[in-house]
């Protein structure tokens, strides 16, 4: 084992062709459809180097406050032998009190990358994994009025379409309207055009202002047979109290926690009667770390966690979990086809095309995290890097 000696925290853009924010209610800062605009979305970069010359490193797009919030985190690392993650982790969370800790995710993460590294295996392997293939379903991004995904008719087109290529499953990410009519009518559309063999499920991204607009279209889900029900309140989906009264009023499995980040929240959320099902991501769950703290305590109870969109990391959690269902390729469209930073030279994406014939995507089998990245145009796209000694 050896030091950390430095920490690198890189913040750089990348070109999204035909999305931009909207900041108009409801829509609210979200990630929509708009033809012929060119939008630069943020991703980070975290590097921690050791004297024996070891590099981890992790790289997504990122949230607002995280690049700022991996430089203190990378402040508690420094010094410490490079497998002391959990003391790293404790430090680096208490340090952030009260806000929580999005900069160690990607911290922690580059940790497991380099611990992967200097033993020369995948993440999946360090973790116990057996799987070198996983089961994906995709979700749709929230459909607009301006031609993607613009009616029912053409959602389950594209479901349609998508399924064709071997995908086990399909999540609709609703519209921004929180229209609670057209969202049941898409519900039973959905089932009717795709059939009783496919697995459904609806997130309508936390549109509905009352409970009582959830429930009604809570029950068309629950009517046609669907796998869960996700975050349909708005504006966080972080009460425990309106999530119980949900879950009390209808027959499907709720799935809660992608915006209650980290492991004591999403136990609370859970035990409290939020919700049937978790989520982690490993951006928002303070790494592989956190992720594993919610996935092991799911696991004892017998309760599934279900990694929220892609990533390679998620692929190795899910090779190595017992409670889960699929991947999820999350936030395509006719005018998406990749969700996920095009930073990759090593041949990974997330492109739903890339899906197999029986539904499965492959676990990176390079060493750590299991991919390489295109640095130079990290370097080329570059807004500006912190250098922690």
């Amino acid at each position: 084992m050896s030091r950390i000696t430095k920490v690198e925290v890189t913040t750089f853009t990348l070109p999204c062709p035909n999305f931009a924010r909207d900041y108009n209610y409801p829509i609210s800062g979200s990630l929509v459809y708009q033809p012929d605009v060119v939008t630069d979305r943020k991703g980070l970069l975290v590097q921690v180097h050791t004297e024996d010359g070891l590099t981890g490193e992790y790289v997504d797009f990122t949230m607002a406050g995280a690049p700022e919030q991996a430089v203190e985190a990378a402040r508690s690392a420094i010094g410490h032998q490079w497998h002391e993650r959990e003391l790293i982790f404790r430090k680096a969370r208490r340090a952030a009190r009260p806000a929580h800790n999005y900069g160690l995710s990607f911290l922690d993460t580059a940790l497991w990358d380099l611990a992967g590294k200097a033993y020369g295996v995948p993440l999946y392997q360090m973790l116990g994994g057996f799987r070198k293939n996983i089961p994906a379903y995709f979700s749709c991004h929230n459909g607009d009025r301006l031609g993607n995904l613009s009616s029912k008719e053409a959602v389950a087109d594209f479901a349609r379409s998508v399924l064709d290529l071997g995908f086990g499953g399909f999540k609709m990410h609703s519209w921004h309207e929180g229209n609670k009519r057209e969202e049941a009518e898409n519900v039973h559309n959905l089932r009717k055009v795709l059939g009783d063999k496919v697995e459904l499920m609806l997130d309508p991204a936390c549109v509905f202002d009352s409970l009582s607009d959830a429930i009604y279209v809570g029950k068309a889900c629950e009517d046609a047979g669907f796998k869960w029900y996700e975050d349909p309140l708005r504006p966080l989906g972080i009460g425990i109290h309106a999530h119980k009264q949900l879950r009390e009023a209808l027959n499907i499995p709720i799935l809660q926690t992608e915006h209650v980040p980290g492991p004591e929240a999403k136990a609370d959320f859970l035990l409290n009667g939020g919700t049937d099902l978790l989520r982690v991501d490993v951006r928002y769950d303070l790494g592989v770390t956190g992720c594993l703290k919610t996935i092991r305590f799911a696991e004892s109870i017998g309760v599934n966690v279900e990694p929220h969109g892609p990533s390679p990391v998620h692929r190795h959690l899910i090779a190595a979990m017992q409670n889960t269902s699929w991947y999820e390729v999350a936030n395509v469209s006719p005018a998406m086809e990749d969700p996920s930073p095009l930073v990759y030279t090593c041949g990974y994406n997330d492109n739903y095309h890339s899906i197999a014939k029986d539904g499965t995507l492959p676990v990176p089998q390079l060493p750590g995290v299991g991919v390489e990245y295109d640095h130079a145009l990290i370097a080329s796209r570059k807004l500006a890097t912190v250098v922690v000694e």
